[in-house]
């Protein structure tokens, strides 16, 4: 098995967000840059930069005794980033990594309670180094909007500028709203608290981190200086975004986004109140 290099691992980004909160965009941004080669989403099987996925699916196959222990997990994240490092023609890696994605990897002896440091991935990223990117949109019930009205549309993303043509409104369901806000809530504090002690970590909110067609210059040198470049080389790391916002008015799609907003408060109210000890 190869390890990652620690060069390597220091060359690393990787992306965390929920599902419509500017990641695509912001990758984009990086290939069209000269430093950074994206691998998007390395969690889709069908990726052709690098799926994890079938890569596992295979490292599975030509080891049947792989029991899902932490070494045996850790080496084969490894030989995949070198690997993936070694497929690209840039010096920096990064790859983007969903909400729903972090629980995907663990190991077989692993109690089933959302505690930050017990998710094998996110300590993965933090014991090899990596730059994490923590990407967040906070409304997040445009999220939930974003998701339903491309849905609708059966479009998820365009190069094209959308114009205000007259569309049918959309009513969204209440509690589905309210059954797809509150786990990406807590995933987004469970990732809050797994990084709040490095420096390593980065938080971007969409959709402020985009400026026109380009990244934001405030988040161009945050990134710049974790990645310790000159001003030169800061100028060199994104280049332009041709996506193009899918709906950047929710409220005149949706009918009932007040209404909506207004089922969801009570419960992310509570979300917010402070905790005591975990244990």
């Amino acid at each position: 098995m190869l390890k990652l290099p620690e060069t390597l691992a220091a060359r690393t980004i990787v992306t965390i967000a929920t599902q419509r909160s500017g990641t695509k965009a912001f990758a984009q941004s990086l290939n069209s840059g000269e430093l950074v080669r994206s691998a998007y989403e390395i969690f889709l099987p069908n990726n052709p930069a690098g799926s994890i996925t079938r890569a596992f699916v295979a490292h599975l196959g030509k080891n049947p005794d792989f029991a899902f222990s932490p070494e045996e997990l850790n080496a084969f994240l490894d030989e995949f980033f070198t690997t993936l490092h070694g497929s690209t023609d840039r010096d920096w890696l990064h790859f983007d990594v969903m909400y729903d994605n972090l629980g995907v990897l663990s190991t077989l002896w692993t109690y089933p309670i959302g505690l930050p440091w017990r998710n094998f991935l996110m300590g993965y990223f933090r014991s090899r180094g990596f730059l994490v990117l923590h990407l967040v949109r906070e409304d997040i019930l445009e999220c939930f909007a974003s998701n339903i009205i491309a849905q609708t549309r059966n479009l998820y993303h365009t190069d094209k500028d959308i114009g205000g043509q007259e569309e049918a409104p959309i009513t969204l369901d209440p509690e589905r709203a309210l059954h797809y806000v509150m786990p990406v809530m807590r995933t987004r504090e469970l990732v809050r608290e797994a990084f709040r002690p490095s420096k390593r970590c980065i938080e971007l909110t969409y959709p402020h981190f985009i400026d026109g067609d380009r990244i934001a210059e405030a988040a161009v040198q945050k990134i710049a200086a974790a990645m310790g470049l000159s001003a030169e080389d800061a100028a060199r790391l994104f280049g332009p975004i041709r996506m193009r916002p899918t709906a950047p008015d929710k409220r005149r799609l949706i009918s009932n986004y007040d209404e909506v907003a207004a089922h969801l408060a009570p419960s992310l109210a509570k979300l917010a109140e402070p905790r005591g000890p975990r244990w």
